[in-house]
């Protein structure tokens, strides 16, 4: 009994290893509050790997992953004020620009997580990369405006980070985090979004809001 209840422990240990982390930080100002937020997602020169369904889907998953990652990001966003997923052709004039570039969306292998199981070494994890920018849009909008969005860019942005993380040691067992046997690529996209607002947002846990007065 003792060692079946250490087996699931170290499972369900494991699998809270799945998730996304700030992996570096070049850029954060302090900003806060912003009045809207717009989102752009890229994936144009993303390395795409794994299991992404089929090898025939795989061209179709890739073009749309910015659309997925964005709407992950948007629900997630949308926590600090309104959020909108900008089209091609829209520039913000109001607010932060969140801007997302895909660079590695590696959905891993469903059958060796399987095979390896919650304690394995990781064999078959998914793997993603993202680097996010943050800018703020009415500065953005007249460096576009003045034909020099070069010369603005250092000047618009407000945090600037890399994201890295997947499904890591989680196996084939699944959690709210991973996907087990399942798609990777969805639970990747909304652990990404989660940290990004979790780095973004002022007292992300809400730790310190209480419902009833304590002073005394």
């Amino acid at each position: 009994m003792k060692s079946t209840f250490l087996l699931l422990a170290t499972a369900v240990t494991l699998s809270g290893c799945a998730g996304v982390k700030v992996a570096k930080t070049d850029i954060a100002t302090g900003a806060t509050n912003p009045k809207a937020i717009y989102i752009r997602s890229f994936a144009d020169e993303a390395e795409v790997r794994g299991h992404h369904s089929n090898a025939g889907e795989t061209a179709i998953r890739h073009s749309l992953a910015p659309a997925e990652f964005s709407k992950a990001l948007k629900e997630e966003l949308e926590k600090m004020a309104p959020a909108r997923v900008l089209a091609a052709d829209e520039t913000p004039t109001v607010g932060w620009l969140v801007e997302s570039n895909l660079e590695v969306l590696d959905a891993g292998s469903p059958f060796w997580r399987a095979v390896n199981g919650p304690l394995g070494p990781g064999f078959g994890s998914s793997k993603v990369r993202i680097h996010v920018r943050v800018t703020d849009a009415l500065a953005h909008r007249r460096s576009v405006d003045d034909k020099d969005s070069s010369k603005g860019a250092a000047g618009n942005v407000l945090y600037e980070f890399d994201l890295e993380g997947g499904s890591r040691g989680q196996g084939g067992s699944g959690s709210t985090y991973a996907p087990g046997l399942g798609y990777a690529a969805p639970f990747d996209y909304k652990n990404a979004a989660e940290r990004v607002y979790m780095a973004l947002s002022v007292d992300r846990d809400r730790t310190g809001m209480r419902t009833t007065s304590s002073i005394r």
